[in-house]
């Protein structure tokens, strides 16, 4: 008698890794993304969203209409991605929003979302300057994060970061990807973007800076940014005020959420190597460096992004699922 909680709490736990696993294991060839829509009320705004896929839920941090041609339908097929209409931040409709944000608010609109879908815990995706964000969020409330992805991020952001970013530059673009980049800037110069609205002249400075972006020197990213509605306002004030000497490294050494690092070895916006030290100091963090990717791995690299990234979630998962013993029931709405 004494022997059948012990096979209870076995049997849980094999459980646990069974579903989490088959959570993210290969889904059937031919198998539809499924997408769905709602609206979830902060802050008396309605905030649109847009869910597509199936399995654990993901929040997308960051701009809602940027992210969904950038993950694959592979990953749908494993993971429910939701992205959403932040109108109180990213996806502003007035200018004068910008004054109003902070890190607190941004990270009270994730924590909303959150609640509002009916969750205790999810996974959170951040890329680039937004998914500080999502560090900040994990931070402050680890227990309502099972894992977090990190995509072509800087581990801080003060003038220090601004000066190695140009330093890398500088030492590591070849003379091949420094021409193309003087080609772009003769092609829109700073006098012809300041005539465009700031949402366009926005897009256009990435295409103009795409050199620095991408692995390949020529590719041109404005399909990204066609038809799509964004903030330029919003984003500035974020990298100018918001996160403006945000270092949250000290912080970063009690980790206790799985994390996913993906890193582009030929990003001169995030240098890989500014990473080194601090991946020494933050536990449960697994990374990444794309060889052939720049600030856009998943799309560089697709085949090699989604399966390092499913490999880790299915793994973190289970020694998730072996450290704390659950229900087989719990599991399955986590995992």
């Amino acid at each position: 008698m004494q022997q059948k909680p012990i096979l209870v709490i076995i049997r849980q736990i094999v459980v646990g890794i069974l579903l989490t696993s088959a959570a993210f294991s290969d889904p059937p060839t031919g198998q539809m993304i499924t997408r769905s829509s709602g609206v979830i009320t902060i802050g008396g705004t309605p905030h649109p969203y847009l869910a597509e896929g199936t399995g654990p839920t993901c929040i997308v941090v960051g701009l809602a209409p940027s992210y969904p041609p950038l993950l694959s339908d592979r990953l749908k097929q494993r993971i429910r991605f939701v992205y959403v209409d932040f109108k109180n931040s990213w996806n502003a409709e007035s200018a004068d929003v910008a004054g109003k944000i902070t890190m607190d608010s941004l990270v009270d609109e994730i924590d909303q979302v959150r609640s509002g879908l009916g969750l205790e815990k999810v996974i959170l995706f951040g890329h680039s300057g937004p998914a500080l964000v999502a560090v900040e969020y994990t931070l402050r409330h680890p227990d309502r994060v099972s894992q977090l992805i990190l995509v072509s991020v800087e581990p801080y952001f003060t003038p220090a970061w601004l000066k190695a970013r140009e330093a890398f530059w500088e030492t590591e673009a070849s003379a091949e990807r420094k021409t193309a980049l003087k080609q772009n800037q003769e092609r829109f110069p700073d006098d012809r973007l300041r005539r465009l609205s700031p949402r366009d002249a926005f897009a256009l400075r990435y295409v103009r800076n795409g050199p620095k972006y991408f692995y390949d020197p020529s590719y041109d990213f404005y399909w990204a940014f066609a038809g799509k509605h964004f903030s330029a306002e919003v984003i500035s004030y974020f990298f100018n005020t918001i996160v403006a000497n945000y270092d949250p490294r000290s912080r970063l050494t009690k980790n206790t959420v799985p994390t996913f690092l993906a890193l582009g070895r030929y990003d001169y916006n995030i240098p890989y190597r500014e990473w080194d030290s601090t991946r020494k100091t933050t536990p449960h963090l697994t990374t990444h460096v794309f060889e052939r990717s720049g600030h856009f791995p998943m799309i560089e690299e697709q085949d090699q992004f989604d399966s390092g990234l499913l490999d880790w979630l299915a793994r973190s998962a289970s020694s998730q699922a072996d450290r704390k013993p659950a229900s087989g029931s719990e599991q399955a709405r986590q995992y």
